[in-house]
């Protein structure tokens, strides 16, 4: 069996971290150990240590202090929307953090308005992609693993809402629904667990695609927003209020 490699040893050191940070064990504010003790810690060389480090500053989420040390940084400077820092989210995050909540957020202030937009734009091909992530999504419900083709309802039901940003015909959303992808999908696990709560996602999501497709502006952006409703209440969101996201008809 072969020695791990420098770039085996720095990925789990990089990973060691990330479940920390992410899921709350080390808080902003909080300095992290000496390279020093991180090398005693992970059996690996300062070197190494330093390149792992080196990850976590580019994307916002640490800063070396000179004389200090390493700090970590307020949430809001962590760049969220870097496929690694979401997939860092979605293996980690605990809900007692405010990533479900922020992304939460996001998705209620531009999925109504992404419908519309789909309603207005999508193509031929734009609905064939729709239909296909809702018929994953039936599919996979009807499994007893929710799996259909060795894919989960949740993928499927990323692939729908992705669909939508696509039929906005827009590169800076589809490329922000790339990026997000695995963010999004933490919180639709969060909220897809039981077979009635997969029965109520289908219904909601079929008048979504069947506004898109009908091109009833008004009815894609209401449907949208009855899947934020559901989303809000399985994430338990007592202070939710739709009035908030809600974007009036043009």
């Amino acid at each position: 069996m072969r020695a791990p490699s420098v770039q085996d040893l720095r990925h789990r050191t990089t990973e060691a971290l990330a479940k920390q940070l992410f899921s709350g064990q080390i808080k902003p504010g909080d300095f992290l150990p000496k390279e020093v003790d991180l090398a005693e810690q992970f059996s690996i060389s300062r070197a190494t240590v330093r390149g792992a480090l080196e990850t976590f500053n580019s994307f916002g989420i640490i800063k070396r202090i000179s004389g200090l040390g390493t700090r970590v940084q307020a949430y809001d400077s962590w760049n969220i929307l870097a496929p690694q820092v979401a997939e860092w989210i979605a293996r980690y995050s605990t809900p007692e953090l405010p990533f479900s909540k922020e992304i939460f957020d996001f998705r209620a202030a531009t999925e109504p308005f992404l419908a519309m937009e789909a309603a207005r734009k999508a193509t031929a091909h734009d609905l064939l992609l729709i239909e296909n992530a809702w018929q994953g999504m039936y599919r996979a419900s009807k499994s007893s693993d929710s799996r259909w083709r060795g894919r989960h309802f949740q993928e499927y039901d990323c692939d729908f809402h992705e669909a939508i940003y696509q039929a906005s015909h827009n590169l800076v959303w589809v490329q922000i629904a790339r990026s997000v992808r695995p963010a999004v999908i933490y919180i639709i696990r969060q909220t897809t667990e039981q077979a009635d709560e997969l029965t109520d996602s289908l219904g909601r999501h079929k008048a979504l695609m069947e506004a898109i497709r009908l091109r009833q502006v008004s009815a894609a952006r209401e449907a949208a927003l009855r899947i934020i409703d559901r989303t809000a209440f399985d994430l338990n969101l007592t202070d939710y209020d739709r009035n908030t996201f809600e974007i009036p008809s043009l």
